[in-house]
């Protein structure tokens, strides 16, 4: 199985490792984008130690150069930056003798002719390339675009409409970077939106346009490079483009599986995925704890993240025992009893810090799910949205009769939040393809909220701006017929392995089903080529014999017990010589977790390299509010591309340079980088004695390194 982590590691080194210098003495500069990007590729410093001399941001105060040693820049190609690699060389007492730049993408006309007209720089840069880093691999298999701040706001509030073409060219640059660091020329599909979608939501139609310009951008880089694609045996890959719309009940529903369950239940894990929880410590005191939900630092976390909540428990469990096994001081193994003495024996164990440490942070996590779970009784919501997407079939495959008196049983369950039950009457509106204003008023009324209540505006407007994600879910008339969507999720029944709360498979799990099966299997109306379709994808035998098979399956309901089988199949009996097809699959707008797990289970089931990518993760309670905004003024959004560009540099970094040099020996053991690494801030501002210090995520990420 190829890894994202480590294609995209070894494209940065190898970048590294090819810029030659004297005495091969390599100081790094990055910026905050950057260390934002080695926060996902790299555990500790010693593996960046092997291949440069030192780490140190752009506009630290601290930066101290060495005029005898060549530089190597990182960093964004912006006015601010360029500034700064100027002022290194303003003067006699410049920090370094030669620059060597590697700008990150999206270098423009201007930002090029900026930096021309920087001729106190010019004798000084050995060499300018751009480097191809425009995105961050989160997990081995799921890679997020760099640079889209509030993506979903972006693409599809009507106010944002003047940023989307700035955005679907950073989004063009991270697709292409995948396919260089992959070597792959890849066959590219898109969801077509049906034109009542479009005529309602124009931005139902930007899979077409990314897809469309990627495309363009690829074929581009191809005729630029004759030595890309590299010589390979691997099959072509295909590359789905599609955009958040194709499935709207992924973000509302509640999922079961442990990484879901955590980012949607759990609210102190933060958005740099640090759970800060208390724990007991060997002393019996209780500390508080943080640690980092990833997967190059967790092992357990990759065991364990896409299970189910009540298997992951289990599975810790049995983690538990086999921990306390292997301790030979422990002598009070009788009393343990429940989770609590677990958890109390684990704390006090000798010689196994790590695995303790992940232990007791996986063990109370789960717990804080389950807890909620049962104090909340999601089960109870869960079965009956499992029923709504699964087009009103129970468990057993029997239709439902009079599926509004489940719902509105659900409502009355007094443990179940305003939110849990908003999220339920998304999914019943969704289900039945609108509902009209009235009803909606009633239904909140129902639960408690009438229109004097401060929320009732919120949850309107909410319901009212599904209109701009392609669905009319307020119906202006009862007479109206329900809004015609065309769904690409599935649902599972009448499968004992399965449990009743996670029958639900994600439009990205079948689509990605069927084209590994066989491209054929995905109706060329739905799912355009955006070239011609590859005649090479079959041999003649196979093209015949699919032939009949595609025809057959294109008329088939999605609820057809025979497509679930053909979803199960699991690959790995099959026999495959030389290297694995890959299967690439973008979202535009936002991805959710259960949808990352169902390109990770395509990938298992069929035994194919799957990647599956987006440019924001969007959490059921973020979602919801996100799509209350859709209608705000962009002013009030608060953008990062609205935001005042700085290109004014501080003013200590255009002053004197005589610094004591820098000893040239940097060794990975020695650790010599820790005095040199400083935390990224934001914005770039002069320090002062009495401003407080914030820890940022680089510098959390530096202080890992140095572990």
């Amino acid at each position: 199985m190829s890894n994202l982590i480590e294609l995209q590691r070894k494209y940065l080194v190898d970048t590294l490792d090819q810029i030659q210098t004297p005495h091969n003495i390599k100081f790094l500069v990055i910026d905050e984008y950057t260390g934002t990007l080695f926060e996902s590729l790299f555990v500790s410093a010693s593996e960046l130690l092997n291949h440069v001399t030192s780490i140190e941001k752009i506009d630290s105060k601290s930066r101290k150069g060495q005029s005898s040693v060549e530089v190597i820049y990182i960093v964004q190609p912006t006015k601010y930056n360029i500034n700064c690699i100027s002022a290194d060389f303003y003067n006699r007492d410049r920090k370094y003798s030669k620059a060597h730049i590697r700008f990150l993408p999206g270098m423009e006309n201007h930002i090029m002719n900026f930096l021309r007209d920087k001729r106190t720089l010019q004798p000084f840069l050995s060499s300018v390339n751009e480097i191809k880093l425009a995105f961050a691999p989160k997990e081995t298999q799921f890679f997020q675009t760099l640079g889209i701040d509030k993506p979903f706001q972006i693409f599809y509030n009507k106010n944002c409409v003047e940023l989307i073409e700035k955005n679907i060219r950073r989004t063009v640059e991270s697709l292409i970077n995948i396919c260089i660091i992959t070597g792959e020329y890849p066959i590219i599909r898109y969801a077509k939106a049906l034109p009542h979608e479009v005529q309602l939501a124009p931005a139902t139609r930007l899979a077409e346009k990314l897809a469309v310009e990627f495309q363009e951008a690829l074929d581009s880089y191809v005729r630029d490079h004759q030595d890309f694609p590299p010589a390979s045996n691997r099959p072509r890959a295909i590359f789905m483009i599609t955009e958040r719309s194709l499935d709207q009940y992924a973000p509302v529903l509640h999922d079961f599986n442990y990484q879901a369950m955590a980012y949607d239940l759990v609210p102190n894990i933060d958005h740099h995925d640090i759970y800060h929880y208390k724990a007991e410590n060997e002393a019996g005191e209780i500390e508080d704890k943080e640690s980092k939900l990833a997967d190059l630092i967790d092992p357990d976390w990759v065991d364990l993240k896409h299970l189910h909540i009540i298997d992951a428990n289990e599975q810790l469990s049995g983690k538990i025992k086999e921990l306390i096994a292997k301790n030979p001081l422990l002598v009070d193994r009788s009393k343990v009893k429940n989770t609590t003495d677990l958890l109390s024996v684990v704390a006090h164990l000798k010689d196994f810090d790590e695995d303790r440490r992940r232990i007791m942070l996986h063990k109370i996590l789960i717990e804080s799910c389950l807890k909620i779970n049962q104090e909340r009784q999601l089960t109870t919501v869960a079965e009956v949205e499992q029923n709504l997407v699964g087009f009103g079939l129970d468990f057993d495959g029997e239709k439902i009769k009079h599926m509004i008196d489940t719902v509105l049983s659900t409502l009355l369950t007094k443990e179940c939040n305003i939110t849990d039950k908003i999220r339920l009457l998304i999914a019943y509106a969704l289900f039945r393809g609108g509902l009209i204003e009235d009803d909606f008023k009633k239904l909140l009324s129902f639960i408690g909220l009438r229109e004097d209540h401060e929320f009732f505006p919120h949850f309107m407007m909410l319901f009212k701006n599904f209109d701009s994600i392609g669905f009319k879910l307020v119906k202006d008339t009862a007479r109206d017929k329900p809004f015609h969507k065309v769904w690409f999720h599935d649902t599972i029944v009448k499968d004992p392995n399965i449990y009743t709360t996670s029958r639900y498979v994600p439009a990205v799990g079948n689509i990605l089903s069927k084209v590994i099966a066989n491209p054929l299997l995905l109706s060329e109306e739905e799912f355009p080529y955006v070239k011609d379709k590859p005649i090479d994808l079959l041999d003649d035998d196979e093209r015949e014999a699919v032939g009949v098979a595609a025809a057959s399956q294109s008329s088939s309901s999605l609820r057809n017990s025979r497509h679930k089988a053909a979803w199960s199949r699991n690959g790995n009996s099959l026999k495959n010589e030389g290297p694995r097809q890959r299967f690439f699959y973008y979202v535009l707008g936002g991805i959710t977790y259960p949808e990352i797990k169902a390109a990770y289970d395509q990938s298992q089931l069929k035994n194919k390299d799957v990647f599956i990518g987006s440019d924001g993760i969007l959490k059921p309670v973020s979602f919801l509010r996100s799509v209350e905004n859709l209608t705000q003024p962009r002013e009030v959004l608060n953008l990062k591309d609205d935001q005042k560009v700085v290109e004014e540099i501080p003013s200590f970094l255009m002053g004197s340079n005589t610094n004591a040099p820098v000893s040239h020996v940097h060794s990975a053991n020695q650790y010599e980088m820790k005095k040199k690494m400083v935390p990224v801030v934001q914005p770039p501002v002069e320090e002062t004695k009495d401003k407080p210090k914030k820890r940022s995520k680089f510098k959390k990420f530096l202080k890992k390194m140095e572990k």
